[in-house]
């Protein structure tokens, strides 16, 4: 039986930092993250928390994570040029969001009692148990008993130091206790524990973490990665050598881009803030004409020779 705990607490400005509910799980589809190497303390929780991750090293590897739509049912899929690293599939009933099935460091895991993680957005505050019940493969294979469960919470905001961002942040926390059952013996309990903190200006997501430990498998794989480029909602986030405009925002027919000489655009992602793709075009024009989408928010990723930018826009 499903057991859901919400509670909400509402804050509105403490020594200068605000906290800002998350919209949704996944990164705007086309998000590249930078895999880190180092080790962080991430135990403190609370209200008006500082992380320092600047002592993080960045490694040359350089993730992409693609979000697709299928009906209720939906994936979030990171790769490493056209290998897939990890995937998530998710599922949507009536706005609630539930994890499916997962795979991550070989382990594929398949839930045929879903993972519930609640109705976005979430506040700080928010907290959700439920159990869970699967079946698993890989290095070894086996049965995920009903005794597992997934604990979500919204259990920090504050401020973050990582790579060249240093702004307001909500953190949420999902650690899932899977008790294994295997060759008709149960060899114990494999967790996972993730971090995700998400931008208070933008709701881009700009830090995660993963521990996945197997005992029976031998797996106890961590995983740190930075988001490399931002959505501009302050000019205190973009760091980058180079910049990228809209010249005209809102907007109502054509989208204007403005940048130096020196960058040109090769691609065009709009994607909805539910992370569907809405309109792709590879191009290098600095205008695109919109009329054809509706009035709301939407998700601009603009591949270029310099990186990608992902900005928001409201359609009129």
């Amino acid at each position: 039986m499903k057991t859901k705990l919400l509670s909400l607490f509402f804050i509105s400005t403490l020594l200068g930092f605000s906290q800002a509910n998350i919209e949704q799980l996944q990164s705007a589809t086309g998000s590249q993250y930078l895999v880190l190497s180092g080790s962080i303390d991430q135990s403190i929780d609370g209200a008006n928390i500082s992380w320092d991750f600047t002592n993080l090293t960045n490694t040359t590897i350089l993730l992409t994570d693609t979000y697709s739509v299928t009906g209720p049912n939906s994936t979030i899929q990171t790769n490493e040029g056209s290998t897939i690293i990890s995937t998530i599939g998710l599922n949507n009933n009536g706005g609630e969001i539930a994890v499916t099935s997962a795979l991550s460091s070989g382990i594929q895991l398949n839930y045929t009692n879903f993972a519930i993680i609640g109705t976005f957005p979430l506040s700080f505050g928010y907290s959700n148990t439920d159990s869970v019940e699967g079946v698993f493969s890989g290095a070894v294979s086996g049965n995920v008993l009903n005794t597992s469960t997934i604990n979500v919470s919204v259990d920090a905001w504050g401020n973050l130091k990582v790579g060249t961002f240093d702004g307001p942040v909500t953190r949420l926390k999902i650690i899932q206790n899977l008790n294994l059952l295997v060759g008709g013996i149960v060899p114990g309990t494999a967790t996972q524990t993730s971090y995700f903190y998400y931008d208070a200006n933008s709701d881009d997501l700009i830090f995660r973490s993963t521990r996945l430990q197997v005992p029976v498998a031998g797996i106890d794989d961590t995983t740190l990665e930075s988001l490399s480029s931002y959505t501009l909602s302050t000019t205190n986030n973009q760091k980058n050598d180079f910049d990228l405009k809209l010249s005209n925002n809102p907007v109502e027919d054509v989208l204007h881009f403005v940048v130096t000489d020196l960058v040109e655009i090769k691609a065009i992602t709009i994607s909805d803030m539910a992370g569907r793709i809405v309109y792709k075009t590879d191009t290098s024009a600095t205008s695109l004409n919109i009329s054809q989408l509706e009035t709301g928010l939407f998700m601009v990723s603009v591949s270029t020779n310099k990186g990608l930018v992902t900005k928001k826009f409201l359609k009129k």
